[in-house]
Order: structure tokens, then C-alpha cells, then sequence
């Protein structure tokens, strides 16, 4: 035992002298459960929202804090807080545990550091390491002070790895076998929108089974090469209903006086009527929400992807929906999203209207939109066992909280 915390007795002493020993914070913890998420894997931020997003959903009322060593993250949703890190001065790692008292410590990946996991460990916080990878735990300290990696690792009451070689490396660092679990990598998915059941009843009798496809988070420089598409579509589909969604409500107006100059019959949803069977584009509310469209589209093309000048769309969304996806080249920040929607055959890359207007021309036939759509929903819902099995683990520490077993 001596040689096993000789390491770590060294590393407690030498960040006592290297790091700031305060740790002070502004926001308030709330009250009720909270789930403590650090992030270890840089440039995965945007799995664990959805992780984050998925354990609220599952537990009404619980808050889940999410911490990064790329910095303070922007919540996306309510109940989600983001915060800044301590230092790994002792001191400072204490004071954060004991401002924001997790009941359940979900550490991904790896990178574990020392001081922090000690004070979460001596909370009685249920501990959980999750996503582990081998190279998680491949730093330099890791390869020169093994047995500090192997006290740590003991402190995780579980152990759920993405990889072989990542069980491998926790046999190595003294885990049991019978204790480490294997699952997927954790991977972004896309969340279903809200949408009224009046809404969508109400515009599906009014469309009477008409073709509809939807263009969404349009920019305003990529309105006019939309209006071009649809009109190059419209010669194979004469029935085919455009649901056109600017990004800002600004370009609203814009997008009309276009259509009204086009020749195209045009409604303006929730001002004018519902569309009947002459309506050609339904110009839809930004501030209305896209769940409703998302639902009703076969096909949808993503906006900000033909401009370089904008964000792209976020395309699991859509493929959580079950539709087919069409994109231009422009794609950041999403870009790994796109390429891997691609890659399954559930996303189609554009580069002009006049390649827009073929694709949403194939696109909309019946079997091509249904074999795009089951891709994409394979791609974002890739790993749901995996992920079911996690969220449980945490629900039940946190049910025995609540019982007072523990």
C-alpha cells in the first residue's frame, strides 16, 4: 500500500505548491439531484451534451453540471449548467466538490486528475468512469507513476470502457475483470422536437398526401438558389409543396417578396390559410420551432451549407426526424456530423441550385427517401443500448439516494 500511494503522496505535495488554492464561484448549486459530467476528450463536447440532455429527460428535475479542460461550454438546455474548473490544488478541487455536491460523478474517457477525483471520491459521490479509452490514460504522469492511475482507477465504484485495448489497460491498472464493462463510444445524437398534435393533424389533411420537402435554417444569400431548386423540381413533381424555413425572422419578409417575384403561389404559415392543393410554398415561422416540418418532411435540405459565411445546420436533428438529408460543402461546425451521415448513405452533398434541384428530384422518390432516412436513423441511434445501460446505473444510485439505502 505504501508504494502504491508513494506517487500520489508526491503529486498532492507538488501541486499544493503550483496551483491556486481558491476556488470561487458565482453560480448557485441548485436544489435537487445533480449529476457532475467532466469531459475529458477534447473536441467531444457535443456527445456529452446529448448525454446530458438524454439524463434530464430521464429524471424530471435533476440538474447535470458539465466541466471541460476546453473551458466553459454553452448549455443548450434547461437544467444543464456549465462551470469553470478548479485548479488541482487540493484545496481548490475540496471547495469545488463541496459548492456543488454531486450525488452521481460521470468521468469520461480519461485524463483523470489526481487531486480532483480524491475529492470527489471522499464526498461519497457515486462514481462512475465512463467511454474510457487507452489513450485516456497515457500521459506522461500515467506512464511514469502507474500505480497513482491504479489508486484513481480504484476509486470508481464502475468502469464502462469503448475498446478492447481500453479493457486491456484497466486489467493493467489492477481493475477486476468481472467489474469492467465494454460498450460503444459514446456518439452525438439527434433530439426530437416538439410539436403540436394539433399542428400536424391539421396540416396533414390539408395536404392530402402531397410530396412535401423541407429547406430549413435558410440564409438569406441561399433563398433565391432554393426558389431555383424548387422550381427545377417542380417539373418532375408537379405537386411537390416547398416548406421554406428562414433562418431569422428578419428574412422573412425577403423570402416572400422572392417567392411573390417568382411566380410561385405562396402562404405564409400561421397568417394565412392552411395550403391548399395550389399552394407551392409554404413559408414557414422561424420562431415557431422546425419539430412540426421535420415530422412532415421526406426531405429536408440543411441551410448555412451553401453559404461560407454562416453555421451550417446541426443534421442529426433532421435524421432523428427519419429525413433524408441534403447539404451543401459548407459545413463547420457540423462537419464530422455531415461526413458521418454520409458515410452511412443517409446525407447527400450538393454544391448549387441546380444540383439541389436534382438531388431533391431523386430524393423525394418513395424507396430512395425511406432507405436514407433508415440510415440516418441507424447512425443516431447507434449505441442507444449502451447508453440506456449508463443511465440506468446513475438512476439507480440516484433511487437509492432517494430511499435513503445509502
Amino acid at each position: 500500500m505504501r508504494q502504491r500511494s508513494l506517487g500520489l503522496s508526491a503529486y498532492r505535495t507538488l501541486s499544493r505548491r503550483l496551483a491556486p488554492a481558491t476556488y470561487a464561484c458565482k453560480q448557485r448549486r441548485p436544489k435537487g439531484e445533480l449529476i457532475w459530467i467532466y469531459a475529458a476528450e477534447v473536441g467531444n463536447i457535443r456527445a456529452i451534451n446529448d448525454f446530458a440532455r438524454r439524463l434530464i429527460q430521464t429524471r424530471p428535475g435533476c440538474h447535470v453540471l458539465i466541466t471541460t479542460l476546453e473551458g466553459t461550454v454553452s448549455a443548450d438546455a434547461d437544467m444543464i449548467i456549465c462551470a469553470k474548473m478548479p485548479s488541482e490544488h487540493p484545496d481548490a478541487t475540496d471547495a469545488f466538490v463541496d459548492h456543488w455536491k454531486p450525488d452521481v460523478v460521470i468521468w469520461t474517457w480519461g485524463g483523470l486528475l489526481p487531486n480532483l477525483v480524491l475529492s470527489a471520491a471522499n464526498s461519497e459521490a457515486f462514481m462512475m468512469l465512463i467511454d474510457a479509452e487507452s489513450d485516456g490514460f497515457d500521459s506522461r504522469r500515467d506512464r511514469w507513476l502507474p500505480e497513482v492511475l491504479r489508486h484513481l482507477i480504484a476509486k470508481f465504484e464502475t468502469v464502462i470502457v469503448r475498446s478492447k485495448a481500453a479493457h486491456l489497460r484497466m486489467a493493467q491498472l489492477g481493475r477486476a475483470l468481472d467489474t469492467i464493462q465494454q460498450t460503444i463510444p459514446l456518439q452525438p445524437f439527434g433530439r426530437v422536437l416538439p410539436a403540436a398534435e394539433s399542428d400536424l393533424s391539421d396540416i396533414t389533411h390539408s395536404l392530402a398526401g402531397r410530396p412535401l420537402w423541407l429547406a430549413t435554417q435558410i440564409t438569406r444569400d441561399e433563398i433565391n438558389p432554393v426558389l431555383i431548386a424548387y422550381r427545377q423540381a417542380l417539373m418532375a413533381a408537379h405537386r411537390l409543396l416547398l416548406v421554406l424555413d428562414p433562418a431569422s425572422r428578419s428574412d422573412v419578409e425577403h423570402a416572400q417578396a422572392l417567392g411573390d417575384q417568382s411566380g410561385l403561389r405562396l402562404c405564409r404559415w400561421g397568417i394565412d390559410d392552411l395550403p391548399n392543393e395550389n399552394t407551392q410554398i409554404l413559408l414557414a415561422d422561424p420562431d415557431a420551432g422546425q419539430g412540426l416540418w421535420f415530422r412532415m418532411a421526406s426531405v429536408t435540405f440543411l441551410g448555412g451549407s451553401l453559404s461560407p459565411n454562416s453555421p451550417s445546420a446541426d443534421p442529426y436533428v433532421a435524421a432523428a426526424h427519419g429525413s433524408a438529408i441534403i447539404y451543401g460543402p459548407h459545413v463547420r461546425p457540423h462537419v464530422d456530423a455531415y461526413t458521418r451521415l454520409m458515410n452511412a448513405g443517409a446525407a447527400r452533398i450538393v454544391n448549387d441550385a441546380a444540383t439541389l434541384g436534382r438531388a431533391v428530384t431523386q430524393m423525394m422518390a418513395p424507396d430512395q427517401a425511406a432507405q436514407m432516412a433508415v440510415a440516418g436513423w441507424n447512425v443516431v441511434t447507434e449505441g442507444a443500448d449502451s447508453l440506456d445501460k449508463i443511465i440506468a446505473i446513475a438512476m439507480g444510485r440516484l433511487d437509492a439516494l432517494q430511499d435513503g439505502i445509502v
